[in-house]
């Protein structure tokens, strides 16, 4: 059976196992409705993300063109035929990084609408060698590289360098700075100097250096200033630097125009094209690559309601609140994965949803072994999280970026930290501790209360 669950009414419901209340027996189930359908569970894992719920900017007379529109949310699974088309992509964030790398080499023309230049690195990518991945297998090496995310900031097989920025010469710097480069991937943003994303000057030694080698691919001297601005609109890393492969020298190619929206915004999209404020583009294809209402837009699109009645919605209308980013006060018996106030945007996807796994699983051990039937977690342990939270994001530079880290590009929407800033090892003791003491960061009941 399909479960469309943004569709779905999910309602926590008490069921006393006797009705004989001098003993007080009761079980706590979770019943699922769907098209008359109740399916009942002891425990629910929601394990939806934090990007399923897509955003489309209030771009005026959208549904007026005629030519083809695509969100890269929701991408079609057919093949979409952009071979000399005139196409415009609006967003620079991830999917818009991959989209424009891909078809500025195919289509007629390609215009790229930009409000924040994406601080990219290079991806190296490479075909694998299937004898070479054998004998890695085989030795044991993935199984150590996989050991060693637990004990890394971000849960990648890399780690912060233990040495401030300062404390090394110009020369070593540029040294690191360029190993970095070369290995590619996230290193020159998690595996660098451990003072980068908390320190403003050091920061800058990495931004001056990213700046100096972006530069270099792109001749264009506006378009190299539109992309690697002589003055950064944020500190380097605060947003999320995409990754990418031939990314600027396709932003280099004749065909490919930059707009620069906060200088010429978006003013209306008509039936054949998009009119900003220094000109007309003739479109034959408009890609939407706006992203996401990330981190509580998955949770609370669903109707989940707790044992007050409240939807996820509602408990989180003046902000969003959670027990160590994985479960919540009101709804029992519910552990979310990789969702807010977790690691997630700050980590390795994979190891950030193993550990929380791992944990989840430990939980509900104990719970069995004790004969446990419910299990809510604490206001104070919530108002503690909150607490640690914004102590770990105000430390950092974070908050000097308007980014979906958080919630900043969603108009309306409040802007608080969204995800735990303070790194992979001390999340998983936090939650690890939790179970300490007979579970002393949780309330609970067993089947005979």
């Amino acid at each position: 059976m399909e479960l469309k669950l943004a569709r779905s009414l999910l309602k926590f419901v008490l069921r006393w196992a006797h009705q004989n209340f001098e003993c007080g027996w009761f079980i706590l189930y979770i019943a699922l409705h769907y098209n008359g359908t109740e399916v009942s569970c002891r425990w629910f894992i929601p394990c939806i993300g934090f990007a399923s719920k897509k955003y489309t900017p209030p771009v005026k007379n959208l549904g007026d063109f005629r030519g083809e529109v695509y969100h890269t949310a929701v991408w079609p699974q057919h093949h979409v035929n952009m071979k000399g088309k005139r196409v415009s992509i609006i967003g620079t964030g991830a999917s818009g990084i991959k989209v424009a790398q891909e078809v500025g080499p195919k289509v007629k023309n390609l215009t790229v609408f930009l409000r924040t230049p994406n601080f990219c690195l290079p991806m190296r990518q490479h075909a694998l060698d299937p004898k070479e991945e054998q004998k890695k297998k085989d030795s044991g090496h993935y199984d150590k590289m996989s050991e060693a995310t637990r004990g890394t900031f971000a849960g990648f097989t890399h780690d912060f360098h233990q040495v401030e920025t300062f404390d090394e010469t110009p020369e070593q710097r540029e040294a690191k700075y360029e190993q970095l480069w070369q290995q590619g991937g996230f290193c020159l943003w998690l595996n660098t100097y451990k003072d980068m994303l908390f320190d403003q000057k050091a920061n800058d030694e990495a931004y001056k250096f990213w700046q100096r080698k972006v530069r270099e691919r792109v001749p264009n001297p506006k378009k190299a200033e539109i992309l690697a601005p002589t003055n950064p609109p944020h500190p380097w890393g605060t947003k999320r630097p995409s990754l990418e492969q031939n990314y600027y020298e396709v932003m280099s190619q004749e065909n490919v125009k930059i707009v620069d929206v906060n200088k010429s915004p978006i003013v209306e999209v008509t039936e054949n094209g998009l009119r900003h404020k220094d000109g007309f583009e003739e479109l034959d294809i408009l890609v939407l690559a706006t992203g996401f209402n990330s981190s509580t837009g998955s949770l609370a699109q669903l109707n989940i309601r707790g044992t007050t009645g409240e939807t996820i919605a509602d408990y989180w209308k003046d902000g969003t609140r959670t027990s160590m980013g994985i479960a919540i006060p009101t709804f029992p018996n519910m552990f979310f994965l990789y969702g807010p106030q977790a690691p997630t945007a700050f980590s390795n996807g994979p190891s950030c949803t193993q550990f929380q796994a791992e944990w989840v699983e430990k939980c509900i051990k104990q719970c069995t072994q004790k004969g446990i039937t419910r299990l809510d977690s604490l206001a104070e342990v919530e108002a503690d999280w909150a607490k640690r939270m914004q102590e770990k994001w105000d430390i950092t530079l974070f908050p000097l970026a308007k980014s979906w880290y958080q919630g900043a590009n969603i108009p309306g929407r409040k802007v608080e930290p969204l995800n735990w800033a303070g790194g992979m090892p001390e999340y998983r003791a936090s939650l690890d501790k939790s179970l300490e003491n007979d579970l002393q960061g949780w309330k609970y009941s067993t089947a005979r209360a």
